[in-house]
């Protein structure tokens, strides 16, 4: 099973993105700023306040929108620091 998480920074004048993959979720795209959130353009986020019938589903569509789900999954797998080992690859037999 494939999981990963790429991230391109955001330089001056333009937003950076991330795209993220976990098993049984597929890939998510979203836009970065430039402190690394990840941003929810207007019309997008006009369209989930239009569609939303209950807070439940609103709060639902925008994890969904901020990828907060892959996001949560991929976490376990970040670890870096300062004399910490950096693992590029992980094989699973």
């Amino acid at each position: 099973m494939i999981r990963f998480e790429v991230t391109e920074e955001p330089s001056q004048g333009f937003d950076g993105e991330r795209f993220m993959h976990v098993p049984g979720r597929g890939l998510f795209h979203g836009t970065m700023g430039a402190s690394g959130d990840i941003q929810i353009g207007e019309d997008r986020l006009r369209s989930i306040m239009a569609s939303a019938r209950a807070p439940e589903a609103l709060s639902h569509a925008l994890d969904k929108a901020l990828g907060t789900a892959w996001d949560a999954e991929l976490e376990p797998y970040r670890y870096a620091g300062d004399g910490a080992p950096v693992t590029l690859l992980t094989r699973v037999g």
